[in-house]
């Protein structure tokens, strides 16, 4: 079976997958319809400590149906609240298979690794919370968002030592 795009109301893409499912069970064309996938986005973001985790869409406004090719079932799927269209001209277009394999990759890599989201640049005064150096301020060198950290200079016995520190252990002054 292949996979589609279905635009759908932004920030109703859960309300639109349940509601979908429940159609084609009522409808009897289960089997039609082998999966439906909202794709998330986890962020980790870091405003000040402790660290806050939010959770937003990967693709806002977008749902990826694998649906058996038959109008009966593009039938269905248009007339699901929520749902505004099918990603085509005219036609719904099934992804390549390429396309749709690397997209189920990323999103399930996303679900896995967390983007950090933070708010240093360099050259901003920082306090250290936790760990051997806290209440230590400092200045950020370096950040580092692929490992979740940032790089502080701070002063110790007089000289200027680089320290690695996690986000969620730093907090601006």
């Amino acid at each position: 079976m292949p996979w589609y795009v279905v635009y759908v109301w932004s920030g109703k893409e859960k309300a639109v997958k349940e509601a979908l499912e429940r159609a084609f069970e009522e409808s009897g064309l289960s089997e039609a319809l082998e999966e439906v996938v909202v794709p998330p986005e986890k962020i980790i973001e870091v405003v000040f400590s402790p660290e806050k985790h939010v959770s937003r869409r990967f693709y806002s406004g977008y749902v990826l149906v694998k649906l058996a090719d038959g109008e009966g079932a593009f039938e269905i799927l248009r007339n699901v609240e929520g749902v505004v269209g099918i990603m085509g001209d005219g036609q719904p277009r099934p992804l390549a298979e390429e396309e749709a394999r690397k997209l189920l990759e990323q999103i399930t890599v996303e679900e896995i690794k967390p983007k950090p989201r933070y708010q240093f640049m360099p050259g901003d005064r920082v306090r250290i919370t936790e760990g051997p150096f806290a209440n230590f301020h400092g200045v950020v060198d370096e950040v580092k968002p692929d490992k979740g950290k940032v790089r502080v200079l701070v002063s110790i016995f007089g000289r200027e030592t680089p320290v690695e520190i996690e986000f969620a252990h730093v907090q601006k002054i």
